[in-house]
């Protein structure tokens, strides 16, 4: 059955440039198969609607997974069988998820709730599995106070059951919330006991543990500790080379890159950048999108340390490399075009960059509303490259058509 959409952090990233996505790294809701609640025969029809739900869904075919499980849904409710409904109603959950439809996710997880904690009791892991969906929901719908407050409740009764693997993923979960939230310190502590938990339940050289290493180190790195960032992703790549986790090892090589950018030591940057785009081609492929968050950061600090002829060679090859996908990756090329005209700039050749991005604003503009505000970084370089070629009116007008619908945007970390 589709259940728990509670994760423990796989690496969120933080202020990357526009969207790239390190698809090794982000934070994603993983599903979970778990055990059917204890059904009776009259259940036996619910059970084939729901199955045929679950299967619709992982197919891709929603509109029609969401009428079997609104089927399920009638079906418990008419059979009177309340945890059938509570299962339906989790289980659907994934749906509005995939669909941002937040606000019903969190209607039907708090009556699910309600039904798991009548009918099985608070120490159930069925209801701490609701509740803990319901957290990372209600901090979705920016709801932080009452997924603090499910999280903490969750955290007591998991003490109480002496669950310590389960009990560090809510640990996790609320340090992940206690992050955003700009709360380090209390984060930090959840942190380390989730590493202290996995370390004794499972051994220093687990998955589980690399990943608490990383986290902190996620952390640091999130609000400018960078030196004590380098330290866990060093940990944390330690414990994935000795698993020979290939994908670990790339997401703790990306990390460290960044964090040798920040503190201006671009050799060492250099060196793990190279390092992550090695094994990511390796896993995935020569000129995959994928690697191209590497090959873009390589080549911004190839620059830095005076080597703008490789660099510029790399950011032409990768460009080129994201036009040869156009059709299916048309956000990776101004993400990449993006990046060679700020290169561009950085060297006074705004005349090449404003042909740049004059070619590539078509492109942008058949972009849904949402990619374009999060590719908002390409009408904003576009704005101040005219705006350094005198051109003050152009200027202005691309401002006003692009940028004033996205507010003011505070300055985050770049090129990420």
């Amino acid at each position: 059955m589709l259940n728990s959409i509670v994760a423990r952090q796989t690496g969120k990233r933080y202020n990357f440039l526009a969207c790239f996505s390190l698809i090794l790294c982000s934070f994603i809701a993983v599903i979970h198969p778990a055990l059917s609640e204890e059904g009776s025969a009259p259940g036996a029809k619910w059970q084939e609607v729901e199955v045929q739900a679950e299967s619709l869904f992982l197919q891709g075919s929603f509109s029609e997974a969401e009428k079997h499980w609104s089927a399920a849904e009638a079906q418990a409710v008419q059979e009177k069988d309340e945890l059938h409904l509570a299962e339906t109603l989790n289980a659907k959950t994934h749906l509005y998820i995939k669909q941002k439809r937040y606000a019903e996710a969190h209607d039907d997880l708090v009556k699910a709730l309600a039904i798991r904690e009548k009918l099985l009791g608070a120490s159930s892991d069925k209801v701490f599995e609701t509740r803990g969906n319901l957290a990372l929901i209600a901090h979705k719908l920016g709801k932080d106070e009452e997924a603090e407050s499910l999280y903490k409740q969750t955290i007591v009764s998991k003490r109480h059951a002496q669950n310590s693997t389960s009990l560090a993923t809510t640990l996790t979960n609320l340090a992940n919330l206690y992050t955003e939230m700009k709360r380090i310190e209390e984060a930090k502590v959840l942190y380390l006991e989730a590493l202290d938990l996995d370390q004794k339940a499972l051994g220093k050289d687990n998955k589980e543990t690399a990943q608490d290493l990383f986290n902190l180190g996620a952390m640091f790195y999130q609000h400018n500790y960078n030196k004590e960032a380098v330290d866990y992703f060093k940990q944390a790549l330690a414990v994935y080379s000795t698993l020979n986790d290939i994908p670990g090892q790339i997401k703790s090589y990306h990390y460290l890159g960044l964090c040798h950018a920040e503190e201006n030591t671009h050799d060492a940057a250099i060196d793990a950048y190279r390092k992550a785009l090695s094994l990511h081609t390796r896993l995935k492929g020569e000129n995959h999108p994928d690697t191209f968050v590497h090959q873009l950061n390589l080549a911004r600090s190839l620059d830095q340390t005076g080597k703008s002829g490789e660099a510029e060679k790399l950011y032409q090859s990768t460009l080129a490399a994201a036009n040869e996908n156009h059709r299916e990756a048309k956000m990776k090329t101004i993400e990449c075009t993006i990046e060679y005209a700020h290169f561009l700039r950085r060297h006074s050749r705004q005349t090449e960059a404003e042909k740049l991005l004059k070619n590539l604003l078509p492109a942008y503009e058949t972009l849904s509303v949402a990619d374009r505000k999060q590719l908002y970084e390409m009408p904003r370089i576009y704005s101040d490259v005219l705006k350094e070629l005198k051109k003050d009116s152009e200027s202005d007008a691309m401002a006003r058509k692009h940028l004033h619908v996205f507010g003011t945007t505070a300055k985050t970390k770049t090129h990420q």
